[in-house]
């Protein structure tokens, strides 16, 4: 089981408390549910469409979602400014090699033995949801949509999600352990 998705050389995760800051740069990385993200009790960051894909062709909506599978997700930021901008907290990591961390995630989640499919899959987030396509998409791409499409108004966040798909929902939050940590980086705290 590998890594899957595209990959960039650098994200940039943010953290309001220093712990947890400290915590993921030990490798203690938390996942959580895409459906979580419905009821963020923040409602700046509360995405009540999360974990449904919408788009439409000549004006006939076409709607995505996972029925029985939990997608769980880590949500970092492309670029520092994004990271700012999005207020979700001051305490700022840069991450050197996301690739590396999805390798690693991919082998804690084999150390598990749970249900779940695949490995970690890197997911750039498009800010299109029910916006006209062109051309109607296969199975497997709309049901990606459920957990890589975001409303226009969340774009400021700039982001990029580290995702798996268990078989059965798990709570809310997933920890995964990373043995060496998160291979480098240090947290930058901005006010």
């Amino acid at each position: 089981m590998k890594a899957h998705g595209e990959y960039p050389d650098i994200l940039f995760r943010s953290f309001d408390c220093l712990e947890h800051a400290q915590q993921f740069l030990s490798g203690n990385i938390r996942f959580g549910s895409v459906l979580g993200f419905r009821k963020e009790e923040d409602e700046r960051r509360r995405d009540e469409m999360e974990g449904t894909g919408h788009y439409t062709i000549d004006g006939i909506d076409s709607k995505s979602q996972f029925c029985s599978n939990a997608v769980y997700a880590l949500c970092c930021h492309r670029d520092i400014e994004s990271a700012k901008k999005a207020s979700h907290g001051k305490y700022i990591i840069e991450i050197a090699n996301p690739l590396y961390i999805a390798e690693e995630l991919t082998r804690s989640l084999r150390e598990l033995g749970s249900k779940h499919f695949g490995g970690i899959e890197g997911v750039y987030i498009e800010y299109d949801k029910g916006i006209e396509k062109e051309e109607q998409l296969d199975s497997y791409d709309s049901s990606k949509l459920a957990y890589s499409q975001k409303p226009e108004v969340f774009s400021y966040d700039n982001e990029f999600r580290f995702i798996f798909i268990r078989k059965d929902y798990a709570g809310d939050y997933i920890y995964l352990q990373l043995n060496n940590g998160i291979g480098g980086g240090a947290i930058h705290e901005y006010t």
